[in-house]
């Protein structure tokens, strides 16, 4: 197999470069988002998992039932994929000060530093989820929450294996009234 290696050197010098060209987020862009107002009660999500290098595209709703005591935000989540496939994911989001949260969840390696800023939330993990053979795989999500309106959340998120972006998720959650 040949390698140019005009265009290794351009792929690897963009991929350097690629994350300092992003604008982030806007913090202070829209209302503030408290997690526990939003995700308090029932809310419905309909989303996307893209991995252009794997070929995948995989439409999805999210069900979720959130309850909170006044400390902790209990998550519950009903994933049914398109493709017929289900799954259950229970998050459990203690508040540990003013806009900042310790979140755990099954699949998910150790604890979660959750921040607020504004109306944007950030966190990071590592979940191990299945592959396309049924055997797990261990992926690192950075997740970008921001509330657009009152009753309206968008969760975007950066998917990764061994530091290469392989997928991308967008869900758009909307508040039951």
């Amino acid at each position: 197999m040949l390698i140019d290696r005009r265009g290794l050197c351009r792929f690897v010098l963009g991929a350097a470069l690629a994350p300092s060209l992003v604008r982030p987020a806007a913090a202070n862009d829209g209302p503030p988002l408290v997690l526990e107002d939003f995700f308090t009660g029932r809310t419905r999500g309909t989303g996307l998992f893209v991995s252009p290098i794997a070929g995948v595209r995989r439409p999805f709703t999210v069900d979720t039932v959130g309850t909170f005591d006044g400390r902790t935000l209990i998550l519950t989540e009903y994933i049914a994929y398109e493709d017929g496939m289900k799954e259950t994911a229970v998050w459990r989001f203690d508040k540990t000060g003013p806009a900042k949260y310790d979140g755990q969840r099954s699949k998910v390696a150790g604890v979660v530093p959750v921040r607020a800023d504004g109306g944007v939330v950030r966190m990071g993990y590592v979940a191990e989820v299945s592959g396309a053979d049924g055997k797990p795989i261990k992926l690192r999500f950075e997740d970008t929450l921001k509330l657009l309106d009152a009753r309206t959340l968008l969760n975007t998120a950066d998917v990764r294996f061994l530091g290469l972006k392989v997928g991308t998720v967008e869900v758009t959650f909307l508040k039951h009234r």
